[in-house]
């Protein structure tokens, strides 16, 4: 996997009998050189992709509403060039999909940076392999030249794969998506890796570089590890037992970069490797500091204040509402990994959930006594300890909407039957959810708990109308459900922000019913549904007040997306931010619906759009 200074064959051969190798020079200084050329493509791009994220995210933010009597569309403005070619770009690389399976799909982008990938690492590792006698794709040239590559991408897998990466924040892509590109470089160094091995043993595994050495133990150690881990992350096996997974996940993971390490580390080449660890060590740290510092009350006497309630809203959601102290900010859409060491079956089992709530004044606890009365039992305080009441001040209340499957969501349903407060470390806010600040239009389209993600953005574009700090005029909410008694999981925060909503902002509440209602009963499952009534019952009979307000229509059956979408598209004439967190199917028919360039219309002046699709239930 690492090129060496010297040439092995020839150190093999007595010195008197040797002969001026004009190879040499040349294949050394390409096995030190090519990978640098390789990130420097790879550098280039992120480069590339960061400036225009930024560029992108400053016109977003100075961009301001166009005036009310502004003409929607008109004859060809060349000037609107750029608009068109950016909107027709989003279309082609992000909404058209090649199905991976039967559940499975990967937009243009990706399969076009899959094989960028590939060919950039390939190429580098191939070129100029010729020998100077003439023999094409010598070994000699190519296996350590692959081996140094593939040693050098180490520490790439390794961001991509991280929380907490420089990369996340330079492009504005979310750390879960980036898990993409982290599983697809691991399993493209995998190949590279393989054939460094192969290259090596067809130029004979002795002298230096025979088996019997230590250090090449380890590097077809790597290289198994790696083989082992590529299989098991294939996501039909992944999916299938996800906590297994992630345990096996960091066994392999830590055993291949170690032993690439010490093999790398045999020819002094360990450089290229130990980046790996800093990266890993860093993004560890940072999670420690965040934890401590998000669940500070445990470290004290009294920290009934940071335990969470859990409210069952049906057989198959439950509520977790937590609070922490007002230094925590996050941005609507974001997510937190929830540890409960008394519900999880492992005790520092970590799972992501999306955070249904905004961070605003309006969502914080000022003091004791403005907590409402159905939340003492929630936040129960020592009321013979002072200390007790100051911690309980200026917390923020977070809420999350969790669809119950099997393990750990499982579990969270049974532990709510004990009605009492459960101990929950925090550790977040993590992921780059889209920024609505600039869109004339935005539409939010959810299914079932997809509204944990939407809903925080609806209470945030509707609290920056208010404060006339966007240049939003029309908010479109679309929700589908099961039944019209699951408006009242989100009444409460949803009733009090249609009635603040400013004159000047519209707001389209559309909720699709999608059972009717004799047949509502079979979403329930018999499995949980015993003690059911009692529970929600608990936590507070179903408020649909918001049904009764005129933004709010209830329609029957499943919304036609495309109808919807285009609607929209052809009644504004600003930008459109489209919003959707669901199953794969409402993922696809939004992108399938948003899937023409438009080149023609935003040139005489149609709407951009912007599409954001949040992973639902993706691992």
């Amino acid at each position: 996997m690492a090129s060496p200074s010297l040439d092995y064959n020839v150190l093999a051969v007595p010195m008197a009998s040797q002969t001026p190798d004009p190879d040499r020079a040349i294949r050394i200084a390409q096995a030190f050189e090519y990978p640098n050329r390789a990130w420097y493509c790879i550098a280039a791009f992120i480069g590339f992709v960061s400036v225009c994220h930024f560029v992108a995210l400053l016109y977003r933010i100075q961009r301001r509403p166009l005036p009310p009597n502004a003409q929607s569309r008109g004859p060809i403005v060349f000037r609107r060039l750029p608009a068109a070619v950016m909107n027709a770009f989003r279309a082609l690389a992000f909404r058209w999909t090649i199905p991976i399976g039967r559940s499975y799909t990967l937009n243009v982008a990706e399969v076009f940076l899959t094989a960028a990938y590939i060919v950039i690492l390939f190429v580098w590792s191939l070129v100029n392999s010729t020998n100077t006698k003439g023999l094409k794709f010598d070994p000699k040239y190519w296996a350590n030249t692959a081996g140094n590559i593939a040693s050098s991408q180490l520490p790439l897998m390794t961001a991509l794969g991280m929380k907490n990466n420089i990369i996340s924040w330079l492009t504005g892509v979310s750390f879960d998506k980036l898990n993409y590109l982290h599983r697809m470089s691991a399993r493209v160094l995998c190949i590279l890796m393989w054939l460094h091995g192969a290259g090596r043993m067809k130029l004979g595994l002795a002298g230096r570089v025979a088996w019997v050495n230590p250090w090449v133990q380890c590097g077809m150690l790597a290289t198994t590890s790696l083989t082992l881990l590529s299989i098991v992350s294939i996501r039909p096996l992944r999916e299938r037992n996800y906590e297994v997974f992630l345990a096996v996940h960091f066994l392999l993971s830590f055993i291949c970069v170690l032993a690439a390490y010490f093999h790398a580390q045999g020819l002094e080449l360990g450089y290229y490797i130990w980046p790996a660890f800093l990266i890993w060590g860093l993004d560890r740290l940072l999670r420690a500091v965040r934890i401590v510092a998000f669940n500070s009350g445990y470290f004290r006497k009294n920290f009934a204040d940071q335990n969470a309630h859990i409210d069952v809203l049906s057989p198959h959601f439950v509520r977790i509402t937590l609070h922490r102290p007002g230094y925590l900010h996050w941005l609507p859409g974001q997510s937190a990994y929830l540890t409960m060491p008394s519900v999880s079956a492992f005790p520092f089992e970590a799972h992501p959930f999306t955070i249904s709530t905004i961070d605003s004044p309006s969502e914080t606890t000022d003091s004791p006594s403005e907590t409402p009365v159905n939340e003492k039992a929630e936040h129960p305080l020592d009321e013979a300890s002072s200390g007790s009441r100051i911690v309980t001040s200026s917390l923020k209340k977070l809420t999350f909407l969790v669809r119950v499957r099997s393990g750990f969501t499982k579990n969270l349903l049974n532990a709510a039957e004990k009605d009492a407060p459960t101990k929950v470390i925090l550790d977040g806010p993590y992921s780059s959810p889209p920024l609505l600040k600039g869109f004339e239009t935005v539409v939010l389209i959810a299914g079932g708990s997809g509204v944990a993600f939407t809903l925080p953005l609806l209470l945030d574009s509707i609290h920056r109308a208010k404060r006339g700090s966007s240049a939003c005029r029309k908010i479109v909410f679309l929700w589908a459900i099961r039944d019209a008694s699951h408006m009242g999981w989100i009444s409460d925060a949803l009733l009090p922000a249609l009635q603040h909503a400013p004159s000047t902002t519209i707001v389209d509440v559309r909720v699709f019913v999608t059972s009717v209602k004799e047949d509502a009963s079979s979403w329930d499952d018999d499995s949980v549904e015993g003690n059911v009534e009692k529970r929600t019952e608990r936590a507070g009979k179903s408020d649909t007040n918001a049904l009764d307000h005129p933004a709010v229509r209830i329609q029957q059956g499943r919304p036609d997306l495309k109808h919807l979408l285009e609607a929209e598209i052809n009644d504004s004439h600003g930008a459109i931010s489209v919003n959707v967190c669901g199953t794969h199917a409402l993922a696809d028919a939004t992108r399938s619906a948003l899937r023409a360039p438009r080149f023609l219309d935003v040139l005489k002046g149609g709407p951009t759009v912007t599409l954001h699709v949040e992973a639902f239930g993706n691992v």
